[in-house]
């Protein structure tokens, strides 16, 4: 799949630098990239589900800097118990019941009881902890698990085949589908790699590409999300997705089916995105892209909320979003009118002015602003 000249955005034993200028911008871009992705006024399950997985690997770096290792996959599996319990399940009396923690006292809105449609809900109810090799729910494969993931793109300092490994384990918790946690692991790779494409100026096809390529070298059984990558990777086939077509072409219309399946809320997430970086766009913002990517979902009959995180992740891994390049602060505007439409407009190209009277969607962004700096605090050797 990867053409001769595609960067090699994907090493297997080299990562993000946290020091580069330009990591602020990108973890805090990517955090309110499900917020961004709908108009909604409270955090859907995307947001929490990723605010969740921060949380977690915020502890782990809490204890990697006081000199002692941590679990990522424990934490993390603690964490979603966390938001499960929140939302209703009982667990069952030999599983842990772990006790609120820093997310759950300080952020009221990311952690407040909502939206958990997908199979995560279901799977943690159970009190067990999934693995690859004793999956709880074996076929669960709902898109939800893909922005659960993206914060494993964010892990500095490590190369795809360390951030492959904590991406599946995370995403086998829940999800026993080879096909979810392989869409899962291509989620945070594609972040991973737009991030990397910032030094060299790469584009979203030699991410994809980057990302097919590492995706190919899994051993997990995942066809379907391999051919789906590598359709995308053709400009006719994706196109094809939004040129009015009842129907995408090829084996994208046996596949891209209603939105649910995350290697298919994957494959239309990555292609608009794609599709929106080859439209003009006058300053190459993720703003822009993730406007017109936004914009080319908005009707889709397969698009969904992981389908939109996706396009807007990337597009925010790639470029940042132009009020994200501060930290908390930026959001002091926020408190006013202009500021707060500014940050409605900019997420999905609909204006959704009038509709935060409660100013919860504003207050939403300030939690998730306020999360990526206490990441940078514990992952950026200079906070």
């Amino acid at each position: 799949m990867t053409s001769p000249r595609t960067p090699e955005l994907l090493e297997q034993d080299r990562g993000l630098d946290a020091a580069s200028s330009w990591y602020p911008s990108l973890v805090r871009s990517v955090f309110l990239a499900p917020w961004r992705a709908t108009a909604s006024e409270r955090p859907g399950e995307a947001t929490q589900l990723l605010a969740r997985t921060a949380g977690a690997l915020n502890e782990v770096a809490h204890w990697a800097n006081d000199g002692q290792a941590a679990d990522p996959t424990a934490c993390a599996w603690l964490a979603y118990l966390r938001w499960a319990v929140r939302n209703g399940a009982k667990l069952p009396g030999d599983a842990p019941h772990p006790p609120a923690d820093d997310l759950d006292r300080d952020y009221p809105l990311l952690t407040a009881p909502g939206e958990h449609a997908g199979d995560s809900f279901t799977a943690l109810s159970t009190g067990r902890l999934g693995e690859v090799t004793r999956p709880v729910l074996p076929l669960a494969d709902s898109a939800e698990i893909l922005a659960r993931t993206l914060p494993y793109g964010l892990v500095p300092n490590i190369g795809w085949k360390s951030l492959v490994a904590l991406a599946v384990d995370s995403a086998a918790i829940t999800h026993g589908s080879a096909e979810a946690q392989t869409a899962a692991v291509g989620a945070a790779l594609a972040v991973h790699a737009a991030a990397r494409a910032r030094d060299s100026g790469a584009s979203l096809q030699d991410v994809l590409e980057e990302t097919g390529r590492v995706v190919a070298l899994m051993t997990r059984p995942a066809p379907l999300t391999r051919e789906l990558l590598d359709l995308c990777a053709d400009r006719s086939a994706r196109d094809s997705l939004f040129d009015g077509m009842t129907e995408p072409a090829g084996a994208l219309a046996g596949t891209v089916g209603d939105g649910t399946a995350a290697s298919s809320a994957l494959a239309l997430g990555l292609a608009a995105a794609l599709r929106a970086e080859d439209a003009p766009h006058p300053d190459d913002s993720g703003d822009d892209v993730a406007r017109k990517a936004l914009a080319l979902l908005s009707g889709h009959p397969a698009a969904s909320d992981a389908a939109r995180t996706v396009a807007v992740s990337v597009a925010a891994a790639r470029w940042g979003f132009g009020d994200a390049a501060q930290g908390e602060g930026i959001g002091e505007s926020d408190n006013g009118a202009a500021g707060s439409n500014r940050a409605r407009k900019t997420g999905n190209g609909t204006d959704t002015s009038g509709t935060d009277s409660s100013g919860t969607r504003a207050a939403t962004r300030r939690e998730l602003l306020t999360l990526a700096d206490r990441w940078l605090t514990l992952w950026r050797p200079y906070a």
